[in-house]
């Protein structure tokens, strides 16, 4: 195969994976990194113990083994923008698919279509690796075993003269000094080494190997906390605990997407089956099959290590079924086949985990950056407690804010975290935890189930007041420690009514908080959620306690109508959440929108029957349905009737006064 071939395929393979890696910066770990940098740089040096939280009475020892990374990420993202990281983590990528292209050629030995292969395989990978394409330093974790082969590569040819290859070791040396001070995969280099190193016994490469390890081991020591970098890392890699507290950190489940297990189980066959051809090709080949037996372990044990297993195994299986018989001379299949995996590539990025479509930017979407600036402005030195995935954020947005617990995970430890963690389902613990830690700033996810609790806890609690509420959190303040904020009163936390329906709030009590909730990014839900019911309030019968009654003047209509276009907007963020599905198949219903009404309220009761989808369905039968089916729901609400509790229910009581009362 002519060097054209292998340039094209290679520079083809890299414009595909700069490609699927454009998209806006999201992820929270990112944030965290940012915050961290910026500190390292206000302050011109490393700290050596922890400025972010308080979970400890004294500042306690932290090697911050990803400073290098949370450094010049910083300075990039605070000179040029957010955009400009975008760019150059897409260009190490596209460097990324470039080098593994050039490493299936040299697997193949002279095969012709590996490279064109490589790239097939790695851009049909790639969405399924997408998951590790962010602005997070996993990304040199990458790029940089991507170098180390290939430098390993040239010490194991024949062709590099011995000058070439003690410059290669050299460079792969500094490599490391700057890896070490980047992620903590610095290790899985050292790994590579000595398992290259191993099957360099008795060849010609094996003094530039033995070097280039000594280089590692020395490199390990480069650090502005000396060995301890290299010791946390170890820890929290070989603690077992550490994969239940942190999803990502241990092996697939159920609960993961399927795709996550379905890859890795089709790299792993596909490189058993190139393993003879390769390994037989010389003692490279041979190091290189084994280490993807050690890279597929790894994803197996650790779902982390998945884009790891399918980029790496990738030139591995390329260089493999180069080799087959049969698909030596299929040039065309092998050309079609690059163009199928591009085609999926494009289409499936964005439908797959991160669900990111391709752009650039910042969108800020679904953080707390409106809780973040009711903080700032009225919290001084406020202490957090938020779940982890939005410490981050608020770490980046809130200077001054101190947290209980954030993601650096094994700086806090397993015990820790999981005991902050399962607080926020345990009233009993979570008020301890706040009293103990004079935690003063709550941040909770209302959307998550195993969090409600805790948005119960903090809302009735005579202690705490709600300071601000968006999309997917609500902020919560103790009493006395914000004395310029005035709380929020009528609107509750997340999709609740709170006293949005109550007869003696005034519409502009209603308009004055909706505007304290502001127009954010964040907030588009939970202003449709508030106008929605803002609508029907003429309609509610009793405030929120017992439904809501058919329209009876066409300004009334209107206004059902204009419910469910404002809860709409609600359910486009939240498909499917329960209440806002339920009062849209209120709205809809009080509006005689029958088939509105009965979709929204299929996908309220779609996790379970609840009294009020229950009392909403007998509605919905007696306005709209046949004779065949008013008769059973009319039998339903009297049985109900029949009931010492449900005689007392004003909502039992309201449909049956509204009897008679059907859409025309």
């Amino acid at each position: 195969m002519s060097r054209g071939v292998v340039s094209w395929s290679a520079w083809g393979c890299a414009a595909a994976f700069f490609l699927i890696g454009a998209f806006p910066l999201y992820n929270v770990d990112a944030y965290g990194h940012l915050a961290q940098g910026r500190q390292i740089a206000e302050l011109g040096r490393v700290p050596s113990v922890d400025p972010f939280s308080f979970w400890k009475p004294t500042p306690q020892p932290w090697s911050n083994y990803e400073w290098g990374y949370d450094l010049v990420t910083w300075l990039i993202y605070d000179h040029f923008g957010p955009t400009a990281l975008i760019l150059i983590k897409c260009l190490l990528l596209a460097t990324l698919g470039y080098i593994l292209v050039l490493l299936a050629h040299g697997l193949a030995k002279g095969a012709k279509l590996a490279a064109p292969l490589a790239a097939a395989v790695l851009i049909f990978f790639a969405p399924l690796a997408r998951i590790r394409f962010t602005v997070r330093p996993q990304i040199v974790g990458l790029v940089f075993p991507a170098v180390l082969l290939l430098g390993i590569s040239a010490v194991y040819s024949e062709r590099t003269s011995l000058r070439t290859k003690r410059w290669v070791v050299v460079m792969l040396g500094l490599l490391h000094v700057v890896w070490v001070n980047m992620h903590g995969s610095h290790l899985l280099g050292v790994l590579i080494t000595v398992l290259f190193l191993l099957f360099s016994i008795r060849t010609a490469a094996f003094a530039s190997m033995a070097l280039l390890l000594a280089l590692q081991l020395f490199a390990t020591a480069c650090t502005p906390f000396g060995l301890d970098i290299v010791t946390d890392a170890v820890a929290h890699v070989f603690r077992p605990e550490y994969r239940d507290v942190v999803t990502e950190w241990g092996p697939w489940s159920p609960g993961h997407p399927l795709y996550l297990l379905i890859g890795p189980v089709l790299a792993i066959i596909l490189v058993l089956a190139a393993m003879r051809p390769v390994t037989r090709s010389g003692r490279f080949g041979l190091a290189y099959g084994v280490f993807c037996v050690i890279v597929s372990m790894m994803a197996f044990r650790s779902i982390r290590f998945v884009a790891h297993q399918l980029l790496f195994t990738a030139p591995f299986i390329a260089a493999g079924l180069a080799q087959v018989e049969w698909i030596r001379g299929s040039r065309r299949a092998v050309a079609f086949a690059a163009g199928l995996s591009f085609v999926w590539a494009m289409l499936a990025s964005p439908r797959l985990e991160p669900f990111v479509p391709f752009g650039l930017g910042e969108p800020r979407l679904g953080h707390a950056f409106a809780a973040a600036e009711v903080i700032n402005e009225h919290v001084e030195y406020p202490r957090i407690l938020s779940p982890i995935q939005d410490s981050w954020p608020l770490m980046f947005a809130v200077p001054d804010g101190r947290f209980l617990v954030d993601g650096r995970v094994p700086f806090y430890g397993p015990e820790f975290i999981r005991k902050v963690t399962n607080s926020f389902s345990d009233p009993a613990a979570l008020s301890e935890i706040l009293q103990t830690y004079e935690v003063d700033t709550v941040v909770v996810d209302h959307t998550r189930a195993g969090q409600r609790a805790a948005v119960e806890h903090l809302w009735s609690s005579p202690e705490w007041q709600l300071g601000q509420v968006q999309d997917r959190q609500s902020l919560f303040v103790r009493r006395g420690h914000a004395p310029s904020l005035a709380p929020l009163r009528v609107i509750g936390p997340g999709y609740r009514v709170g006293h949005l329906l109550d007869p003696d709030v005034s519409d502009s009590d209603i308009e004055e908080e909706a505007r304290r909730v502001g127009n954010h990014q964040n907030s588009k839900a939970i202003q449709g959620w508030v106008q929605g019911l803002r609508s029907l309030r003429p309609l509610a019968r009793d405030g929120a306690r017992a439904g809501v009654r058919m329209y009876r003047t066409d300004d009334e209509r209107e206004a059902a109508r204009e419910a469910y276009r404002s809860l709409s907007e609600a359910a486009e963020v939240y498909p499917g959440f329960t209440s806002i599905e339920l009062y849209r198949a209120m709205a809809a219903l009080a509006a005689c929108e029958e088939s509105q009404s009965r979709a929204a309220l299929g996908r309220a009761a779609y996790s379970g029957e609840t009294r009020s989808t229950a009392l909403v369905a007998v509605e919905l039968a007696l306005r709209t349905g046949e004779e065949s089916q008013r008769a059973p729901a009319a039998a339903h609400l009297v049985r109900l009737s029949e009931h010492e509790e449900s005689t007392r229910d004003p909502w039992v009581a309201a449909i049956l006064s509204d009897l008679d009362t059907r859409c025309p």
